[in-house]
């Protein structure tokens, strides 16, 4: 009987594991499943779901379902422009993108209203919900055509609410004609067509400077003082030099920020120690997952997993000017411009901006939330002074505009290799009331000012004669 017994209860015992399985899988993780492009659950709900449809923040249709000669459809009006970030959903490839990571939603199933769940239980036909989205299609096009024909990225954000008004990634790619040019599309190694460029990591080169400018105040440097700029500097043997050999003469901070001089922030930056380096990073979100719609990967410093505890001497001089080992996405960086705009405070950034059933009611709609602290105003106000100076009297005077102040940072990052450097711009403007803040990517572009900064022109300039954020 006691054998009896302990065999009983083992069962019960397994019965009892396998409950709670089912409950993990069905129940905690179920959002993470579903989201999974290899669900095939999606797939067959697919042929009793009219999924939902996408929009801009103005209305716009981006994606939806149409019927054509009795076949339902998926429909992407504004074709390419759009891609990777909107995705695709096909019953032979799965999903992905926004089509993927919002199938709840496009799906009707993550907040189904009683009419939603009835059908559901008994798999009857049904409409998934529609996705209002914070792109703007009109920034949105400026930015797609200014970069089409060159690899990068543009993104642009509100820098007060954390809204995405712009995500523009180059290569991309028609959805309408995905099937059949799929093995095609594949295949395009050097444009990567189906990667979101706007979510690589890239050496981001002078970029970085505002980073480790607040290195720089922390460590209790005096910005007025005056460093005699050569051409060159030796820090720990390792020869730090100008682009192009420039000589700066005697600079304060903002004209070393303004014409960008690598050893001014090499020398101060080792001068200001690898805590405060670090420490500053962290806190502008390197070596953090940033929380957003789509997966973003995170910043480094180094190529460790973690962010370090310690840097070299010479990591640390070449960090801070945004080599070394250095990588960060154009997303990040719109997002570091936008932290400095808004007095230090970087908000959460999202895409979704509200969510309707088929009825039209508003079932969900997102708020403004903080994100980080990565400076204080004072610290941001410092920043903002040599960005403004940067356009007015520097690198990124490209960037500038009549009659708006823009704040402007430009960079020229080595990949490494003999090929052509990455152009970098981050902006925001009006400077002393900022609507917009912008990273742009031209990959192997040359020199920031001279590929890059144009483009984030015309993207503030569509912006600020639309009152961005407008409906």
């Amino acid at each position: 009987m006691r054998g009896v017994r302990r065999v009983a209860l083992g069962m019960a015992l397994s019965f009892f594991i396998l409950s709670l399985g089912l409950v993990y899988w069905q129940a905690v993780q179920a959002d993470m499943l579903l989201e999974n492009p290899a669900n095939r659950r999606l797939i067959l709900m697919e042929s009793r779901v009219t999924r939902g449809g996408i929009f801009d923040r103005n209305g716009e249709i981006l994606a939806q379902i149409q019927t054509s000669k009795g076949k339902r459809v998926r429909v992407y009006p504004k074709g390419e422009m759009f891609e990777p970030t909107l995705g695709y959903s096909t019953l032979k490839l799965g999903s992905s993108g926004l089509e993927g990571t919002l199938a709840d939603w496009l799906l009707g199933i993550k907040q189904p209203t009683p009419t939603q769940a009835v059908q559901q239980l008994f798999a009857l036909p049904r409409q998934g919900d529609d996705v209002v989205l914070t792109l703007d299609s009109r920034l949105q096009s400026i930015a797609y055509n200014a970069l089409k024909g060159k690899m990068g990225a543009a993104v642009a954000i509100d820098p007060q609410t954390g809204e995405v008004l712009a995500l523009v990634s180059q290569p991309s790619f028609d959805p309408a004609t995905l099937e059949q040019n799929w093995t095609g599309i594949l295949s395009q190694t050097q444009g990567r067509p189906l990667e979101n460029h706007a979510f690589s990591l890239f050496p981001p080169g002078s970029t970085m400077k505002v980073v480790t400018s607040a290195a720089l105040f922390r460590s209790g440097l005096n910005t007025t003082n005056l460093y005699d700029s050569t051409g060159s500097a030796v820090i720990n043997g390792q020869v730090i030099t100008e682009q192009n050999g420039e000589v700066f003469g005697w600079i304060n901070y903002n004209m070393a920020l303004a014409r960008s001089c690598n050893s001014y922030f090499a020398t101060y930056g080792v001068q200001a120690g690898d805590k405060k380096f670090l420490e500053a990073a962290k806190e502008f979100g390197f070596g953090q997952k940033i929380p957003f719609d789509l997966n973003v990967p995170m910043s480094q410093i180094t190529n460790a997993v973690k962010m370090p505890e310690t840097l070299t001497t010479n990591l640390l001089a070449a960090s801070a000017f945004g080599q070394g080992e250095v990588l960060v996405s154009p997303f990040h960086m719109a997002l570091i411009a936008a932290g400095i705009a808004n007095h230090g405070v970087i908000m959460t950034p999202h895409l979704v901006e509200r969510v309707l059933d088929p009825a039209q009611t508003v079932i969900f709609e997102q708020k403004p939330e903080p994100w980080l602290q990565a400076l204080t105003k004072e610290e941001a106000d410092k920043i903002t002074s040599a960005m403004v100076t940067a356009v007015t009297d520097g690198t990124a005077a490209p960037g500038a505009l009549p009659n708006v102040q823009v704040a402007g940072k430009t960079g020229s990052a080595e990949p490494g290799g003999n090929v052509p450097t990455h152009a970098w711009y981050i902006a925001f403007a009006p400077a002393e009331a900022p609507r917009i803040a912008v990273a742009v990517l031209v990959e192997h572009g040359g020199t920031g000012g001279g590929a890059a900064a144009p483009i984030a022109r015309q993207i503030i300039q569509e912006a600020l004669s639309q009152k961005v954020g407008d409906k």
